[in-house]
């Protein structure tokens, strides 16, 4: 009989400590859930998790919707969309960091920074998703994105150029208007002297644009259409032609005959009046050489000059200016006899002269003449 009573207390003794071990695991693993589920409450309450979904869906996208809207509203009338897309998709390449900016809406709102080669170019904004409010236990919502915005200004560059007025610019085969031109009546600086004595003279103009996303080069087109291109270390005789063949023919012939008369007028030599007559056949009346030239008739009668030799005269170069100028550049080497003066009474000289002319009716006729 007490051998049946102790085997009967052995056995309510495992039937407690199993039901005890069995409270146990239910407790355990109830714990074990309510841990589990406050663990994962509190990963999908973290704003991180959704800011660094969102942007690596776009780092392996490098587009969304909202983009392309941007993008589209944006000035960009000389570009297409897709050539706007293509840019945009290069700079996004380039890598896409973010970084918490201040909430807004009394904390409510989450607001992140989207960023790329260290220029902001959008905004994301979350919110707690209260469509999870009944399933949450600790009260601890997911976020979601509720708006996203983007502002690629910084994309935006300019082209500035200037180019004689007679010139053409176009972006992407779309020539600028007058309405791009930011200043007019630009001087050539190679004929800065020259503004003042004659008008109709070629001056340049500048024109910008400032609304070009990403990186787009000019076409300049001459009065010809040819393409050129402007270099900034140059100065502007690079814009002006030389003159065709026959009008340097026609202007050397010109040079030979006025410059024999002009040495011969300045020298002294023979009757002043008599040579200014035979130099005012080249030389437009009244004009600042002529007066010069008039100025000069009382002083030369003291002269004691006996002959001078033009040995050499060569028309280096002109310039159409318009309008029948032209611009001469002239060098000229004379031997001048003046009696007694060393053992030959000869002196040599080397000229360089700017010389304006200008052409009426086949006419030409010297204005103005500068050494240098």
């Amino acid at each position: 009989m007490a051998r049946k009573k102790k085997n009967n207390g052995r056995a309510a003794y495992f039937i407690c400590l199993a039901v005890y071990v069995l409270l146990l695991i239910v407790a355990s693993c109830f714990g074990l859930s309510v841990v589990w589920q406050y663990a994962k409450e509190y990963e999908n309450s973290r704003p991180l998790n959704v800011v660094e979904d969102y942007v690596a869906h776009l780092r392996e996208n490098l587009w969304d919707d909202n983009i392309a809207n941007t993008i589209a509203n944006m000035p960009h009338e000389f570009q297409s969309d897709e050539e706007c897309a293509e840019h945009v998709k290069q700079l996004l390449s380039n890598g896409i960091t973010y970084s918490r900016a201040a909430s807004s809406d009394g904390g409510s709102v989450i607001n992140y920074e989207l960023r790329c080669n260290n220029n902001v170019f959008g905004k994301l904004s979350l919110i707690e998703d209260e469509s999870y409010a009944d399933e949450v236990r600790f009260g601890m919502l997911p976020w979601k994105v509720f708006n996203e915005e983007f502002n690629f200004d910084a994309l935006y560059t300019s082209i500035k150029v200037t180019v004689p007025r007679t010139y053409e610019v176009y972006l992407n085969d779309i020539k600028l208007g007058p309405e791009y031109i930011v200043e007019d009546n630009i001087h050539y600086d190679v004929l800065e002297d020259y503004y003042d004595q004659f008008d109709g003279l070629p001056t340049k103009v500048t024109y910008e644009y400032d609304k070009i996303i990403g990186t787009l080069e000019p076409k300049i087109l001459d009065e010809s259409g040819n393409v050129v291109t402007v270099d900034e270390s140059k100065n502007d005789s690079q814009f002006i032609k030389d003159c065709p063949a026959e009008e340097l023919d026609k202007l050397s012939t010109f040079t030979v005959s006025f410059l024999d008369r002009y040495f011969r007028y300045i020298c002294g030599v023979g009757d002043p009046m008599s040579s200014y007559q035979q130099l005012a056949a080249y030389l437009e009346l009244g004009a600042e050489l002529d007066q010069r030239m008039q100025v000069a008739m009382d002083g030369l009668s003291w002269s004691h000059t006996s002959s001078v030799k033009v040995d050499s005269s060569q028309l280096n170069g002109a310039v159409e200016l318009g309008d029948g100028f032209y611009l001469l550049d002239v060098s000229a080497s004379t031997t001048v006899y003046y009696p007694g003066k060393g053992e030959t009474g000869e002196v040599n000289n080397d000229q360089n002269m700017k010389i304006i002319v200008k052409e009426t009716a086949g006419d030409i006729r010297a204005i103005s003449l500068e050494l240098y």
